[in-house]
């Protein structure tokens, strides 16, 4: 470097050729340096732009973030509309609009973990730097990093793993939301989506839980402990750390009065409320078994996953008050039966005859100990409760009437592999009797007779025509009851004898809808008419004999008409009384689950409990007094008597001697003869204690009719109808019984009508008894 005087004051340095060259050369570096920056971050800008753009063509567009759908618990609702029960997977949660939802709430979660969500657009950088800050220097603070929008699509869409990409994705989502949705429905769809602990997701279910109140109904000290809930749910959880969650709860409230949200005095009034926490433990439904059949029923049509995810509104039939009674007879009653019997399970089914609605099911004594529905899955040995399908099947052949005389003595024959000869309960026979009275004592040696008569293959098809779908036996053993029924089937079987033979699939569900209220399956089964009214009639008669004289006078009610029957098994391992008036069919069984022999307990306290039942049943219903249909005297068709069957067992072939023992007989069929007379013309009808006594007036006597129950708005209304037309029931308190027509003449009634909410009329007539049971096999085909 040379120097050089410029002047006297000033000396500067003059750069050599090497200086300058190598001078240049530095800058040249320097730019080709900066160029090389420029071009790779060109590169980079470049290559995350292209990805970033691959990356958002891949993330879900507009048209399926407005479709998209949390996980819904299934509601379950009584035949009143009130809850009952939900079925949820691992995300219990109730979705609600935004204005069901408390404004504190609202407010409260905006002011601890997004108080600038009004205003930024799905990111908000400012409130990042912030909160990054805030949680370095340890100052307490409450916000988080992300907004509100980025905290929905992180719980909606993506997993909780930690990455750039991950961080990246939900910044591209939050955008789009914001684009597509407006502040408050974001705002809705996070408050439906956050998880709140114990199980929790979701503000609805979230005040539930917590409070046992609607998200509607929190109020500010309520609302900020559920907002200071969403940083750590389960760490600041009341019921493990409730002094944290009051420290959560000052921290948001004093946010809130920070934002303008709420005054100083409400702050203080909220900080110092005492809260009333709902109990923590989880619960079954109030009615387990019933809620356990309606999700079973639910699962065989929609699968498990809808059923746990889809947000179905399911509205049944049960009418809690009966459902409480039911519960509480069977629990009761168990109880009060002796350690030492072997009772230790119970069961009951109630249907509602008009309409074929499941009003009560009670599966066991404890669903927490046991969830097995034995209503509704325990095929358990019907015993003498099947009696009837075998009588039934000989008076709608023509092979007997209720008159017909019959004998109660030893009976064996060949089965094929071994010799069976059954016996009576008492090991003891009566000898000559009509029908009417084998059924009413519950002989087996007649029931045995009769089904010889009419042959297995007809107590098969009359079983299946009033509603038996289970397996059946195809042997004689089946007439006293050998077959295994559920006490659901056994209560089909009687609600069809008293709509005097129509049969209608028993229902435990009206409708069920989505989550948006649309109607996905509603109740639309037809009543059919599969024997004739005179028949059931007849079986009828002799059903309300077993209750006034017979083996279930337990059953009987004041002023009611009630027709039924006991059954036992051979070796008492099973108890049942199945009984039926004109509004309804209730069957309660009673046993154990390993299946071993009873003691010292009869179907009698079946009966017993079934009066208890009924009885309370009829307090809580306002039913004026109905009757059965009387029958109409029939004989015996002419072929039967030449049956060659006939010849062992048939009391018109009995050869007699003159003896003074045949006398005797004679004389004996003469009494009962007289008294089959006298019997069969008697009024079966139960009147109130005020109501004047019959005359001998031959016309159709009066009825009052059941009053239209009166269902929710949502509900189609309950219907009735006239067994001989199958139509609906008129509210005309002088409405008399028609005649029994001389041919059987019936039409099906669908629910839906364009003309009335209520069932109306399809033309279809059926001529004759065969076709009817061609078209009932047909529609219970599947079953057998």
């Amino acid at each position: 470097m040379n120097k050089r005087r410029i002047d006297k004051f000033s000396i500067v340095d003059i750069p050599t050729q090497s200086e300058i060259e190598k001078q240049q050369l530095n800058r040249t570096l320097v730019m080709i340096m900066l160029g090389t920056l420029l071009a790779v971050a060109f590169l980079i800008s470049m290559t995350f732009t292209f990805k970033t753009i691959q990356l958002a063509s891949e993330l879900p567009d507009a048209d399926m973030l407005k479709a998209h759908k949390p996980d819904q618990a299934t509601l379950i609702y009584d035949i009143n509309n009130k809850l009952i029960a939900n079925i949820h997977g691992d995300e219990d949660r109730v979705l609600v609009s935004l204005d069901k939802i408390s404004p504190y709430l609202q407010r409260a979660v905006i002011a601890v973990e997004d108080n600038r969500f009004y205003s930024h657009k799905g990111i908000d950088l400012i409130g990042t730097i912030r909160a990054g800050f805030n949680n370095f220097s340890g100052d307490g603070s409450i916000q988080g990093g992300s907004t509100l929008t980025q905290q929905l699509v992180k719980n909606s869409f993506l997993s909780p793993e930690r990455s750039f990409k991950r961080k990246l994705i939900e910044a591209i989502l939050a955008i789009r939301v914001e684009k597509n949705f407006t502040k408050d429905k974001i705002l809705e769809m996070y408050l439906n989506q956050i998880y709140w602990g114990n199980l929790s997701y979701g503000a609805e279910k979230a005040a539930r839980r917590y409070f046992k109140k609607s998200a509607s109904k929190l109020d500010l000290a309520e609302s900020a402990l559920l907002a200071g809930l969403i940083k750590a749910p389960e760490g600041y959880s009341p019921y493990r750390n409730f002094e944290g969650a009051k420290f959560r709860q000052k921290l948001v409230l004093e946010r809130m009065e920070h934002y303008g949200y709420i005054t100083h005095k409400q702050r203080i009034q909220a900080e110092e409320q005492s809260l009333k926490l709902a109990s923590p433990k989880q619960s079954y439904s109030k009615f387990p078994y019933f809620v356990d059949y309606v999700s079973y029923l639910l699962r065989q049509t929609y699968g498990e996953d809808v059923v746990r995810r889809g947000g179905l509104r399911v509205y049944t039939t049960l009418d809690p008050k009966v459902q409480e009674i039911a519960e509480k007879t069977i629990k009761e009653g168990v109880k009060s039966i002796p350690k030492g019997s072997g009772v230790t399970q119970g069961a009951l089914v109630s249907i509602d005859v008009d309409n074929g609605y499941i009003q009560a099911l009670v599966g066991g004594m404890d669903y927490q100990k046991s969830n097995f529905n034995r209503a509704v899955f325990a095929k358990r040995a019907a015993g003498s409760s099947f009696k009837p399908v075998v009588y039934l099947t000989g008076l709608r052949l023509g092979k007997i009437t209720p008159e017909s005389p019959i004998v109660d003595s030893p009976i064996s024959f060949n089965t094929g592999w071994n010799v069976w000869s059954p016996h009576n309960w008492d090991g003891k026979y009566m000898g000559r009797m009509t029908v009417r009275k084998a059924l009413t004592l519950s002989r087996n040696t007649p029931t045995v007779r009769v089904a010889l008569k009419v042959g297995v293959d007809s107590i098969i098809e009359t079983a299946r025509l009033l509603g038996i779908k289970s397996p059946i036996n195809r042997n004689f053993s089946i007439a006293l009851g050998s077959t295994g029924i559920s006490p659901l089937e056994m209560t089909t079987v009687y609600s069809t004898l008293a709509r005097e033979g129509v049969y209608m699939e028993p229902t435990a569900i009206i409708r069920v809808e989505d989550s948006d209220n649309n109607i996905l399956d509603q109740h639309d089964r037809y009543p059919i008419r599969v024997v004739s009214p005179n028949f059931v009639a007849q079986l009828c008669s002799i059903l309300v004999d077993v209750v006034e004289k017979g083996t279930g006078k337990q059953a009987k009610l004041k002023n009611r008409v009630v027709a039924g029957k006991t059954g036992t098994t051979d070796d008492v391992r099973d108890i049942w009384f199945s009984g039926f008036t004109p509004d309804t069919a209730t069957v309660i069984w009673m046993g154990n689950d390993q299946n071993t022999p009873l003691n010292g307990v009869f179907s009698s306290n079946c009966a017993q409990l079934w009066g208890i039942f009924s009885t309370e049943y009829y307090k809580i219903k306002d039913i004026s007094p109905r009757y059965f249909r009387k029958p109409v005297k029939t004989n015996v068709l002419k072929q039967d008597k030449k049956d060659k069957n006939d010849k062992k067992i048939s009391i018109e072939k009995v050869s007699r001697n003159k003896s003074k023992k045949n006398k005797d007989a004679k004389k004996e069929d003469k009494k009962v003869k007289s008294e089959i007379e006298d019997t069969f013309e008697q009024d079966y009808d139960i009147k109130p204690e005020n109501k004047p006594a019959k005359t001998k007036d031959t016309t159709p006597r009066s009825i009052e009719t059941k009053p239209q129950y009166k269902y929710p708005q949502k509900y189609p209304p309950k219907h009735g109808y006239d067994s001989d037309n199958v139509k609906p029931k008129t509210q005309n308190p002088e409405q008399n019984f028609a005649p029994v027509p001389k041919s059987e003449t019936r039409q099906e009634m669908p629910l839906n009508s364009k003309n009335s909410s209520g069932p109306q009329l399809r033309p279809k007539q059926v001529n004759n008894e065969s076709d009817i049971e061609q078209r009932v096999q047909r529609y219970l085909r599947g079953s057998q």
